[in-house]
C-alpha cells in the first residue's frame, strides 16, 4: 500500500525516512495512522530463517516487558512479505555518544546506571537476558540522564533457553561490554551476564576511560578472562568506596559472586548517600599508549619475572572441532599450559611463571605450529614491569600480523615470538 507516494506497512505505518540500518535491518521514522504519532519501525533484512526466528523473538520478548525505562513495543508482523517491528520514537543521542560528547559526573551516572539496572529488572524478572548492554544500546532522552532506554533486544533470549538461535562463527555480543562467561562461548549465560556489562558501562561513565579497552578484538576478550581494570578510585577519586566497591562486585569474574540480577544492583544504587557533584569526564583515549619494553639493554627481563602466553588462531578447515580440542589439550598437557578458549575460535595458552615457563611455552608453540600449519601461533611475555593488558595488545597484535602473513604467503613460518619472549630465552 502507499499514499501520497509513501510505503505504508501493514496499512499502518508510513515510513518517512530511514533512521538507521543495521545487520538485522533497516530502521524508519514513520507515522502511526492509527494516532498520527511518530513511531520507529524496523524492516527485517531477511537473509536466513535463523534471522528470522531472532527478528521474531525480539519482537516477542519487547511485547512482554513494560517499563519506562525499556522501549516500547507497538506492533510486529508481516505485510505484503515483509517483516517489521514497530517501536516507540525515541528522541535523543546514544549513551555512547552523550559520554564522548557531554561526559558524567559521579551524580549522572549513578543515575544513568539506576535507569539501565531497572530497565535489566524488569527483563530478568522475566527470565530475560539482554546480552548485550552497552552504551550504544542506552538512548539518553533529549539529553537527560535521568531519563534513559534500554533498546535493541535482537540477541536478547531467556536464561533457560538452548543456545539454538546463535550460530557457530557468530560472535553474541560486543567483546568489551562481554562477561568473562560469554567472552568463552558458554552456551548458558544467565542474568548475572547483564550484570557485568552495566559493571562496564557503570565504570566507563564514571572514569571515562573503558574498562576492557584493545586495538583488537582478541586482545579485549583476553583482558575479559584474564584481567581486572585498574580501580574505579584511580581515575575518580572522589568516588564514594561503597560504589567503587559496587562496580568491582558487578566486574567480578565469577558470576555467583556480582549482585544477583538488575533489582539486586538499584536497589545497592539506591541505598547510597550523597554522591560528589562533579568533575565530569568524558570518554576519550581509553588507555595510555601501550609501554615498550626495553630488552636492547645490557641486562634483558628477569625471566625469572617473567609470565609466558600463547595465542592461537585456530584454522577454518573441515577437520571436526572434537579433534582439533583433543589435540590442543594433549600439547597443552604436555606442556603445563592452562587453555582458555575464546568464543571466536581464538585460543589463548598461560604458562607457569618464570624460566621453566617460558621453555615450556616455547616448545608448545613449535607443537602447536606443527600441528596446525594453516593456523597462527604467537607466544608473548609479561615481565615484571609490564601490565597484562600491555601484554595481551602486543600478543594479539603479533597474532594478527602472523595471521595475515601466513593467509597471503602460506610458506612463511606460522609462529612468531614477541622480544620479551625472545630476549628471556636467549639469556638462558
Amino acid at each position: 500500500m502507499v499514499v501520497a507516494g509513501a510505503q505504508v506497512i501493514s496499512q499502518r505505518f508510513v515510513l518517512l525516512s530511514q533512521a538507521g540500518a543495521g545487520g538485522m535491518g533497516t530502521v524508519y521514522r514513520a507515522r502511526d495512522l492509527t494516532n498520527n504519532a511518530t513511531v520507529a519501525v524496523k524492516l527485517l533484512s531477511l537473509g536466513r530463517p535463523f534471522d528470522l526466528a531472532r527478528f521474531g523473538r525480539e519482537a516477542a520478548l519487547l511485547a512482554s516487558v513494560h517499563h519506562p525505562n525499556v522501549v516500547e513495543y507497538i506492533a510486529h508482523g508481516e505485510s505484503d512479505g515483509v517483516h517489521y517491528l514497530a517501536q516507540e520514537w525515541i528522541t535523543g543521542t546514544t549513551l555512547a555518544a552523550h559520554l564522548r560528547t557531554v561526559g558524567a559526573t559521579v551524580q549522572e551516572a549513578v543515575v544513568l546506571a539506576r535507569g539501565v539496572a531497572g530497565a535489566l529488572a524488569a527483563i530478568h524478572a522475566l527470565g530475560v537476558v539482554h546480552r548485550d548492554v552497552k552504551p550504544a544500546n542506552v538512548i539518553v532522552v533529549d539529553g537527560d540522564p535521568a531519563r534513559i532506554k534500554l533498546v535493541d533486544f535482537g540477541i536478547a533470549r531467556h536464561s533457560t533457553q538452548s543456545r539454538v538461535l546463535t550460530r557457530t562463527g557468530i560472535v553474541v555480543g560486543t567483546p568489551a561490554y562481554m562477561a568473562p562467561e560469554q567472552a568463552r562461548g558458554e552456551s548458558q549465560l544467565d542474568v548475572s551476564t547483564d550484570v557485568f556489562a552495566l559493571g562496564c558501562v557503570l565504570y566507563e561513565a564514571l572514569t571515562g576511560r573503558i574498562a576492557f579497552a584493545a586495538s583488537t578484538a582478541t586482545a579485549v576478550r583476553a583482558k575479559v578472562l584474564l584481567s581486572d581494570p585498574p580501580k574505579v578510585s584511580e581515575y575518580c577519586p572522589e568516588i564514594p568506596a561503597e560504589l567503587g566497591a559496587l562496580v568491582a562486585e558487578m566486574l567480578d569474574k565469577r558470576p555467583d559472586h556480582r549482585p544477583r540480577d538488575g533489582a539486586a544492583v538499584l536497589a545497592r544504587l539506591d541505598a547510597l548517600g550523597p554522591l560528589p557533584a562533579g568533575p565530569s569526564r568524558r570518554v576519550g583515549v581509553s588507555e595510555p599508549p601501550t609501554k615498550q619494553i626495553g630488552i636492547t639493554t645490557t641486562r634483558p627481563q628477569d625471566p625469572v619475572e617473567l609470565q609466558s602466553y600463547l595465542l592461537v588462531a585456530m584454522p577454518d578447515d573441515p577437520e571436526p572441532e572434537a579433534a582439533r580440542a583433543a589435540s590442543l589439550d594433549k600439547i597443552a598437557a604436555e606442556h603445563g599450559m592452562n587453555v582458555h578458549v575464546l568464543d571466536d575460535g581464538v585460543v589463548l595458552l598461560a604458562a607457569q611463571p618464570g624460566q621453566t615457563g617460558v621453555v615450556k611455552a616455547a616448545h608448545a608453540a613449535t607443537a602447536l605450529a606443527q600441528e596446525i600449519p594453516d593456523g597462527a601461533v604467537a607466544l608473548f611475555g609479561r615481565a615484571k614491569t609490564d601490565s597484562f593488558g600491555d601484554a595481551v595488545d602486543r600478543g594479539a597484535d603479533l597474532l594478527e600480523r602472523t595471521r595475515i602473513t601466513t593467509l597471503f604467503a602460506p610458506e612463511e613460518v606460522n609462529l612468531a615470538i614477541d622480544e620479551v619472549v625472545a630476549a628471556a630465552l636467549k639469556a638462558k
